[in-house]
């Protein structure tokens, strides 16, 4: 039900009408090698596999900026409160030239990621000029999106489920993400996941192939189209119990946003075409610290400088 776009020939108008239809979109001719995918997936994989004290080494402190390893946390109270915590494990990283929290081992872990993060980045900069064709979006604006965007790159480890979850226990609940645009990859183990479609509100379970990526919309790049696009809501869910014990499935997220410096004012293009006042200007960082500051208080939850995003 979710289209899928080739790259290589779609235009600015085609990416823009699926958004609009969707809040995300298929594409391929994306030109990011198979076999640095398949090395992103497989060395982070072996990352998730090492012992857990090994893991440790390279775990989130607790404050500032979500980066590292971050387990299925297990009810301590400090990271969840009372609430029941999603079944993800997750590694993540920003600004990869300056991040310090590598594993030693695998010691290939490093070099993929750079490499990888590097095509994400060429990818979304490429689709954000063809979503700024295709909607008039104010060419001044591009290069905080391009350019000079940041990232936050992640991969969650959703492990096999061999014990029920807990009553209202999902992979991940229902959320938007707060950035400009998200290109998500995954494999097609069962408990995957599920968009909600802007127009009718249904849930649709969507596989992503192996040489696409889901590109979704996210809270900044929403408010920049005045709603003309709306953020993409989604979630993962568990996987159907006879299948549990054995559906362990990965994903590859790469987070994109503006500069955190820009303040996000919806294009008058958008703003003529959505038929609504333009929503007031938001600075990106702000944005940021409030969706965190609002996570934190939900779920008790430390809170620091920035937050990572998941899906």
């Amino acid at each position: 039900m979710i289209p899928t776009l080739d790259l290589a020939s779609a235009s600015g108008r085609d990416l823009a009408d699926a958004l609009i239809t969707n809040s995300c979109v298929l594409v391929v001719g994306h030109g990011v090698p198979t076999v640095l995918r398949k090395a992103m997936a497989d060395v982070t994989a072996a990352f998730f596999d090492l012992p857990r004290a090994e893991k440790e080494r390279v775990r989130w402190p607790g404050t500032g900026a979500w980066r590292g390893w971050q387990p299925v946390y297990d009810g301590t109270p400090e990271l969840t409160g009372d609430r029941v915590p999603d079944l993800v494990e997750r590694f993540e990283a920003q600004e990869l030239e300056h991040f310090t929290m590598w594993p030693e081992r695998p010691a290939e872990l490093r070099e993929t990621w750079v490499a990888y993060n590097a095509e994400c980045r060429r990818v979304t900069s490429l689709l954000i000029d063809l979503f700024a064709d295709g909607l008039d979006l104010p060419a001044e604006d591009i290069p905080a999106w391009t350019e000079n965007q940041y990232a936050n790159l992640c991969v969650n480890n959703y492990p096999a489920q061999p014990d029920p979850p807990l009553p209202g226990q999902v992979r991940i609940g229902p959320h938007t993400d707060r950035g400009g645009i998200t290109l998500l990859a995954a494999d097609a183990a069962p408990g995957g996941l599920q968009v909600r479609l802007p127009t009718t509100g249904e849930w649709v379970g969507v596989t992503i192939p192996v040489d696409a990526y889901l590109v979704q919309v996210g809270d900044l790049f929403a408010r920049w189209t005045n709603l003309v696009v709306h953020g993409n809501v989604h979630q993962v869910v568990n996987p159907p119990r006879h299948l549990a014990a054995q559906a362990r499935r990965q994903a590859i997220v790469y987070f994109h946003y503006p500069h955190l410096d820009t303040v996000v004012t919806p294009a008058p293009s958008c703003v003529a075409r959505s038929g609504r006042d333009p929503l007031p200007p938001m600075h990106a960082r702000d944005h940021l610290l409030r969706r965190q500051a609002a996570y934190a208080k939900a779920h008790d939850v430390r809170s620091g400088e920035l937050d990572g995003v998941t899906a």
